[in-house]
């Protein structure tokens, strides 16, 4: 049977695939069905259809899975976060580790490595620290302040409450929304380029409870500025940081050209063990602070340092895990293209009184092209890259260099295993470890640590 978009199929979901989606067959092909679990038979719409596999939508389940469970959040029907929410925990960290293995297998030839069970998160709801909100202008002008729904930019559902990050960012949500109606400005229209509110993006240190408010807005002054200072720092004493950032581009990021600091100071402060950072609105951090104190500490117990060795963290962000390997190490260098985390990493490494740590900014490629001398003294090279993986370049000038260890962290289990390919080409690397870290509970997606030893020269 040929299969014909808006067609309805009963299909048997065999498992699940990257993107979260469930996997099942009719008549041979293949079958991607949003909304649906392992073990499950469902009726579903078939959206786009390709030569070898189709996409579709679940309309209901007929056979639940045993390990289907009762979501939690209103939202589901119309949000594309929390998408394995009504899957159980612990069938999601079974889930992810067969993601995992089978990428490694399939992707980057590793058939016969053991993959541990992912290591859990201790507090599966309430673990984002950070989270970004978008302004909406409803049918009637009104404003609407929430989340996005799935392949949309353009369409943001009133959030009621979300269970990602706090009690308190929901309250600070809804009060946000109330004061930016009050202010008579419009929300912006990301077709039109009209408007006034953009974003509000709001991120909490878990371990000292500062909290940042960052409104995101085109130009112009605020009406209620002092409205909105005033109310806000009153009913939300956390709030340490108060910004209002200016946007007039037409890319929808939550990003300004410029800042105003509107209460309190430019940061906050998180804790991750015994080492203190500052976070800045645009610079990274680890979403989840409890597991990434998790996964940095696999990464200093697999680089095995001696405190001798010369270190190069690529990707280094805020400098967390460069400041975590110094102390076993002569020196850290860590490469890093965003201006604005490059200088939170400095400030961190000064806060916490390392200084065998410096941070360089620009393209990692660019590093060793440019710094080749420097690059060959390391004997331990950590990476810590986009959802993409390594660009061609950098994993071709890792092979040259060959350091004897390579800690690799990944988000993407599928450019970890194709990079793992290619550094492994010709008996190069051998990949000796690897371990799943649930930084993201409730999606699909999967944080790893991967160890790979030097076999040969290149």
């Amino acid at each position: 049977m040929k299969l014909r978009p808006g067609q309805e199929i009963a299909v048997d979901i065999e498992r699940v695939a990257m993107e979260g989606r469930g996997v099942g067959r009719v008549d041979e092909m293949v079958v991607f069905v949003d909304k649906a679990l392992p073990g499950e038979r469902v009726r579903a719409r078939v959206g786009r259809v390709k030569s070898s596999f189709a996409l579709a939508r679940t309309l209901e389940v007929l056979r639940p899975a045993p390990q289907r469970v009762a979501g939690r959040c209103a939202h589901l029907e119309v949000c594309g976060g929390c998408t394995w929410q009504e899957l159980g925990y612990e069938a999601q960290l079974d889930a992810k580790t067969g993601l995992v293995q089978e990428a490694l297998a399939r992707l980057g030839g590793c058939r016969d490595l053991d993959v541990p069970r992912a290591l859990p998160a201790p507090q599966p709801f309430f673990y984002r620290n950070k989270m970004e909100y978008s302004f909406f202008a409803g049918h009637d002008g009104e404003i609407v302040l929430g989340l996005h729904t799935p392949g949309t930019f353009d369409r943001v559902f009133d959030l009621e409450a979300c269970w990602l990050m706090s009690e308190q960012s929901n309250r600070i949500v809804e009060r946000v929304r109330q004061l930016a109606a009050r202010s008579g400005k419009p929300a912006y229209h990301s077709r039109r380029h009209q408007g006034f509110w953009r974003y509000l993006v709001l991120r909490e240190a878990k371990s000292t409870g500062q909290t940042m408010v960052n409104l995101v807005t085109h130009e112009g002054p605020i009406p209620n500025q002092h409205e909105i200072v005033a109310g806000l720092t009153a009913e939300f004493p956390a709030i340490a940081s108060l910004l209002r950032s200016v946007n007039t581009r037409r890319a929808t990021i939550a990003v300004g050209e410029r800042e105003e600091v509107l209460a309190g100071g430019p940061e906050i402060e998180e804790r991750l063990g015994d080492l203190r950072f500052r976070i800045s609105a645009n610079s990274f951090f680890q979403t989840n602070s409890a597991q990434a104190e998790r996964l940095f500490g696999l990464v200093v117990e697999w680089a095995d340092l001696q405190g001798g060795e010369e270190v190069l963290d690529l990707y280094a962000g805020t400098g967390a895990i460069s400041l975590f390997l110094a102390r076993r190490a002569r020196r850290v260098t860590g490469i890093e293209l965003v201006a604005d985390s490059v200088a939170m990493a400095e400030k961190n490494a000064a806060l916490n009184g390392i200084d065998n740590c410096r941070f360089l900014g620009g393209e990692v490629r660019d590093f060793f092209k440019k710094r080749a001398g420097e690059a060959a003294t390391a004997q331990v090279v950590v990476v810590d890259p986009p959802r993409a993986g390594l660009h061609a370049d950098v994993a071709h000038a890792l092979r040259l260099l060959g350091p004897p260890r390579l800690v690799y962290v990944s988000c993407n289990p599928a450019t970890l295993a194709r990079d793992v390919q290619v550094l492994g080409a010709g008996g190069v690397y051998a990949l000796r470890r690897v371990q799943p870290v649930d930084m993201f509970p409730h999606t699909c997606h999967i944080e790893c640590v991967a160890l790979l030893e030097r076999t040969r020269a290149c």
